[in-house]
């Protein structure tokens, strides 16, 4: 399931050539209704019903709730109220993480020695 690379950026007709391909049993038209319907879903939960979306081995959506907060105009200095918005997040798996190569180190739970009386 190789996709070729031609930008740092896969597209969704990228990923069903991949998955059509992987799954030769499925036309690639069926495939490619599949995902849409997949992403339409996920759209749906997220923006309407406002609801968290895991994803194995991917991660979580959801959206976050950013508060009213003062800020400041760079060109003029001048204190500026920024109104309470909406964003979407997205917190990676641990199994994506790890894949990356950017996951935490497990600690393994020894306690450091205290240090030595002179």
């Amino acid at each position: 399931m190789a996709i070729k690379k031609k930008s740092t950026t896969v597209s969704t007709s990228q990923l069903i050539s991949a998955v059509a391909e992987k799954h030769s049993e499925l036309p690639k038209k069926v495939t490619k209704e599949i995902l849409q319907e997949f992403l339409t879903v996920i759209e749906a939960e997220i923006a309407r019903n406002g609801r968290k979306v895991r994803i194995d081995k991917i991660g979580i959506l959801q959206v976050k709730e950013r508060a009213a907060r003062m800020g400041r105009n760079p060109q003029t200095g001048e204190e500026i109220k920024i109104p309470a918005s909406k964003k979407v997040a997205f917190r990676a798996a641990k199994s994506l993480k790890e894949a990356v190569g950017i996951a935490k180190k497990a600690t393994t739970g020894a306690k450091k020695a205290p240090p030595k009386k002179k």
